[in-house]
């Protein structure tokens, strides 16, 4: 899949118009349905979308992505897509829906598709819609095909807003069912104070960046991703109460059965099942008996899946 940050003409194209905001199950089936039309065609198949939400120009409070821009990339590559452009929405925010379809999509791309869902927006003041997008169709020639919207076994709704708030609530189970997945983090490994390692469990500390959704504070068993390598590990997020001053938020790994120098490498943590909230064990030595319970529970189940 080749990645543009900018507009450039690319013609008799199939095109995906959204966010997709983690690119959950409803996002899949727009994106699987468009590369099938594109190959069916014989034509290319492109994503148009942006390297930040549109929506946080419209709200005062920022709304956070459900995973990093780089998982997204790798995610659509997966699916076959075979261009993807991201642009930055400050350039385009302010052009008029028709401009934005005339000046932009129709004279840069002519395209033979433009898929959509069933709620997406565009063009200042968010008056692109779909039915806009089909009024225009037979004038510039194009298949205009909307997605009507989607439900996980037909009840609950797969969109970016709810799993937002799945997460919000640690429902990890109800998020990897509406993403296809689990939900993970990604970042470079930090060097920490090495407080875990002196009580026998050494940490990949990361910062968890302040674009993505948090999951509640606690003890989760899970996986990390390094380069080709996946470990499973013990995961704990939060402030470290009895530790520290509580106020500073950090993630750190265990990795199963790894002893390699990871500090600046970019990693992956995947959360896969919540043991136990984050506590203020009051000692250091009520801490090491909890993480000596906790890793025997995490080795039993590390031992099941590997």
């Amino acid at each position: 899949m080749e990645v543009f940050h900018e507009i450039n003409e690319n013609k008799n194209l199939a095109i995906a118009l959204g966010y997709f905001d983690g690119v959950h199950l409803g996002h899949k089936k727009i994106i699987t349905q468009l590369v099938h039309q594109a190959k069916s065609k014989g034509i290319k198949s492109a994503i148009i979308t942006f390297d930040n939400n549109p929506t946080n120009y419209f709200t005062d409070k920022q709304i956070p992505n459900i995973q990093s821009y780089k998982d997204r990339q790798i995610i659509l590559s997966s699916l076959g897509v075979d261009y993807l452009y991201e642009l930055d929405f400050e350039t385009y925010k302010d052009i008029e829906a028709l401009d934005y379809l005339n000046d932009i999509l129709i004279k840069n791309f002519e395209p033979e598709i433009i898929m959509v869902g069933y709620n997406h927006t565009f063009g200042k003041n968010k008056n692109g819609t779909p039915a806009l997008l089909k009024e225009f169709s037979s004038k510039h020639n194009y298949e205009c095909i909307v997605v009507p919207e989607q439900k996980y076994k037909n009840k609950e709704e797969i969109s970016s807003t709810h799993i937002r708030k799945r997460i919000k609530h640690g429902h990890l189970n109800a998020i990897k069912a509406l993403l296809g997945r689990y939900f993970s983090v990604r970042n470079s490994v930090i060097k920490g104070n090495k407080i875990a390692r002196t009580l026998g469990y050494p940490t990949a500390n990361l910062v968890w960046p302040n674009s993505m959704a948090k999951l509640p504070y606690g003890v989760y068993f899970g996986y990390v991703q390094t380069g080709a390598k996946m470990k499973p590990a013990l995961i704990s997020w939060g402030t470290k109460p009895t530790l520290t001053n509580g106020k500073e938020e950090i993630l750190e790994a265990h990795l199963y059965n790894f002893d390699e120098n990871i500090y600046g490498k970019i990693i992956k943590v995947i959360f896969a099942k919540k043991i136990r909230d984050e506590e203020n064990f009051g000692n250091i030595n009520a801490l090491k008996a909890q993480l000596q319970k906790d890793y025997s529970a995490f080795e039993k189940w590390a031992k099941r899946i590997i």
